[in-house]
């Protein structure tokens, strides 16, 4: 069965000779939310959603609770921004 949620990961800036590298794979938007923030525990950083069927794109920025107590904050900084058609795959 394949899966079409496809968790990308943000290296440098996409727009300025970047890229989106294959993370992994989830069978939903919030299967691949909550995989996304156990991700981001490890290795904070910008993550891109894929919806296979529809083309649709969700890009995260987050960071790790560790990295947002060190900035005073003890919450996980989690961004979710539509982006739907903006990044290039």
């Amino acid at each position: 069965m394949r899966l079409p949620y496809c968790i990308l990961s943000v290296l440098g800036d996409v727009l300025d000779d970047g890229g989106l590298y294959f993370v992994e794979a989830a069978q939903s938007l919030d299967a691949a939310k909550a995989r996304v923030q156990a991700l981001a525990e490890l290795w904070p950083g910008e993550y891109v959603i894929y919806d296979e069927a529809t083309g649709e794109r969700v890009l995260i920025i987050a960071a790790s609770s560790a990295s947002a107590e060190s900035h005073g904050r003890l919450e996980t900084v989690w961004s979710i921004k539509e982006v739907v058609g903006l990044l290039p795959l």
